[in-house]
């Protein structure tokens, strides 16, 4: 077995521009998306748990938030050609590329501006075994190489903090992922925990009846009046600083116009969607931020929950829940081909599981994080 580093594609010119589209991804590519998309279809039980090849070219691409890497696991003799900034073989991301024989991969992303002693790893196996049963000897032996080669490149990245993390379905333990007796052997515990979910959006859903002197405001795409930028801002900040995510070693995100801006480019170079609703008080001020977003290149039918925010003096008074109802009326009118939405909510977080329970969402799958500090 060896390791080979699929290179990082090149922006497109204008990579800012609705217009822009990555080269054909190459096999390498296909390969990665097809079995990171099984393992979490068969955790979740729905097909709508995948991503594509294009927004894999585009994450390797990188970012001011961060950079990606993705690595494959290759049986035979090392391969020839020109070798990357880590001493690996290359290989490209985009047609042509050579024909290899795939054992697994390995994907790397890195925070640029927080977390910057921290790895977020993936290890995807090929040829998985059948769900929920271990590993045979010879993809057990695979998983223990790849597992130790990817914190060797952490470390070689330059990060001494690995995460990782685990997805399941419910009613079952971590170690129904292949890897996750893999990672307890190597020191990784667990962190934190999470739900996703699932709810159906109605064709005409039935618009939320806000008190008096509440005013619902709808975004799309980042278009937000310059009067509530800043508190928007404020209101992402605090949505990050009060995360629940458990015993994790994270950093919360601060938010500036800067990063706004490189976040609205970022999500129309990527084909992405979003909605973003205020509920706002009579003197202008924000009292809940939700928002949704969905990917061109997604099944239409799918969108997803990234964000819900009550500013701290107004909490525990249903505008959370008020915000959210005001969006799926909104998702009708943007999006109307949406037919569901998908969620991630802390095992621990209450509150929201409360209500994502009285939206009627239902459990898919939980995941787990888990976290290891490096030696030298």
């Amino acid at each position: 077995m060896h390791l080979v580093h699929i290179a990082r594609p090149p922006r497109p010119p204008h990579s800012a521009t609705v217009d822009a589209r990555p080269t054909e991804p190459a096999d390498c590519i296909r390969s990665f998306v097809f079995w990171a998309n099984l393992a979490a279809q068969e955790a979740s039980g729905d097909a709508a748990a995948s991503t594509s090849p294009g927004r894999v070219v585009q994450r390797l691409q990188g970012s001011s938030e961060s950079q990606t890497y993705l690595f494959a696991v290759v049986e035979g003799n090392s391969t020839l050609g020109e070798v990357s900034e880590l001493g690996l073989p290359l290989i490209p991301a985009v047609e042509p590329s050579p024909e290899l024989d795939y054992l697994g991969f390995i994907h790397i992303s890195l925070p640029l501006l927080e977390e910057r002693d921290a790895a977020e790893i993936e290890c995807v196996l090929c040829d998985l075994p059948l769900p929920g049963e271990q590993l045979d000897e010879k993809g057990r032996k695979i998983a223990e190489w790849m597992a130790t080669k990817a914190l060797e490149l952490a470390r070689q990245l330059g990060r001494t903090v690995a995460h990782v993390g685990l997805l399941h379905p419910p009613g079952t333990n971590p170690d129904y992922d292949a890897m996750g007796s893999i990672y307890r052997e190597l020191g990784f515990t667990q962190k934190h925990a999470e739900h996703q979910l699932v709810m159906d959006i109605p064709e005409s859903p039935v618009a939320a009846l806000l008190p008096a002197g509440i005013t619902a405001r709808v975004w799309p795409d980042y278009d937000i009046p310059e009067q509530y930028i800043d508190e928007v801002m404020r209101l992402l900040s605090l949505a990050s600083k009060d995360a629940e995510t458990g015993d994790l070693t994270v950093e919360p995100i601060v938010w500036t116009r800067t990063r706004l801006r490189e976040a609205h480019s970022r999500l129309r170079a990527r084909r992405g969607h979003t909605l973003l609703v205020a509920l706002t008080a009579d003197e202008g001020n924000i009292l809940t931020l939700t928002e949704l977003a969905r990917h061109e290149d997604a099944n239409p039918a799918v969108c997803e929950w990234t964000l819900t925010v009550t500013d701290r003096p107004h909490r525990r008074r249903g505008l959370a829940q008020l915000a959210k109802l005001t969006a799926l009326h909104e998702v009708a009118r943007y999006w109307p081909q949406a037919r569901r939405c998908y969620c991630s909510v802390a095992a621990k977080d209450e509150a929201m599981n409360a209500i994502y329970r009285s939206l009627g969402a239902r459990e898919l799958s939980r995941s787990s994080a888990w976290e290891l500090f490096l030696r030298n």
